[in-house]
C-alpha cells in the first residue's frame, strides 16, 4: 500500500501537484479499509400446529446476525440446524412480553436453516437475519 502511495505521488508531482491533493482527499473516502455492512431482512412466520416444525427458513452461509422472537401468547421452539423443531427440542422461546421471548446471534451466527414448532396454532415467529 506504501509503495503505491509513494508511486502515486511521484507520477502525480510530475504532472501537477493539485492532483497529489485530489488523490490524498480522495482515497480515504474510497471503500478501501472501511468495514463492510450488513443488510437485515425479517419474515413474520405464522405456524399453524403441530405440523409447522418443518417451517424453513433456508440456510444462509453470508448469515451474520440471526433474531428469533416468538410474536404470539404460546410457547415456541424453534432448531436453526435444520433439524425439525419439536416440543422440548432446541430453543424455547417463552410467550410474547415475559423473559426468554428472544434470542438474538451476532457471535457463532448459525448458518442453518431455521424451523420453529408451536403445539397450538396462530403462533408467529419473528425472524430477524442480516448479512
Amino acid at each position: 500500500m506504501r509503495r503505491m502511495l509513494w508511486a502515486m505521488v511521484l507520477l502525480v508531482a510530475g504532472v501537477r501537484l493539485r492532483w497529489l491533493l485530489v488523490v490524498l482527499l480522495v482515497a480515504p473516502l474510497s471503500a478501501w479499509g472501511q468495514p463492510s455492512s450488513f443488510v437485515p431482512a425479517h419474515h413474520s412466520i405464522g405456524l399453524a400446529g403441530p405440523l409447522s416444525g418443518a417451517t424453513n427458513i433456508r440456510p444462509a452461509f453470508n448469515r451474520r446476525l440471526l433474531g428469533l422472537i416468538n410474536n404470539s401468547s404460546n410457547v415456541v421452539f424453534c432448531t436453526v440446524d435444520g433439524v425439525d423443531a419439536a416440543v422440548d427440542e432446541g430453543i424455547r422461546l417463552a410467550a410474547t412480553g415475559t423473559t426468554g421471548d428472544r434470542v438474538f446471534f451476532d457471535r457463532n451466527v448459525p448458518q442453518g436453516p431455521v424451523r420453529c414448532f408451536s403445539a397450538t396454532a396462530a403462533s408467529r415467529v419473528l425472524i430477524i437475519e442480516g448479512r
